[in-house]
Parts: C-alpha cells; structure tokens; sequence
C-alpha cells in the first residue's frame, strides 16, 4: 500500500526486485493507537493518503536541500 501511495503520488512506477524474506524481516503488522489515544487523548487528522501525498510534495520542493543531508 505505502508503495502504491508513492506511485500514485508521484506519477511513477516503482521498479520492484522481489528477493526472499530475510529472518529479520516483518511480513506484516498491525499499527495499534489505542494507548495513544487514551494516554494522549490523541486521534489522527490526516488520512494516510494525504499524509503520502503531503509528505513526497515536501520532498520535491525541498530537493535542493535534501542533496546537503548526509548519511
């Protein structure tokens, strides 16, 4: 799903290599905010396709500084 937010955000097809699972891999989860939101009394205001979307326009516009990060 992640994948195919960035696609579509972008406009691109992502080039895909499927390799075999590592033992370290995660095969799947399931995102739980519950204690957030009844330590924090915290909800979401943005969907996750918007938050996507925000997300890779910001890293367009901010290229130019993004170059300057090193790893």
């Amino acid at each position: 799903e992640v994948i195919a937010f960035i696609e579509k955000g972008l406009g691109k097809t992502a080039m895909i290599e499927n390799k075999p699972f590592h033992k370290a891999d995660i095969k799947e989860t399931s995102a739980d905010i519950s204690k957030a939101k009844s330590l924090l009394e915290w909800e979401p205001q943005t969907a996750p396709e918007l938050g996507f979307q925000k997300t890779l326009e910001w890293y367009i516009e901010n290229r130019s500084w993004l170059k300057q990060v090193q790893l």
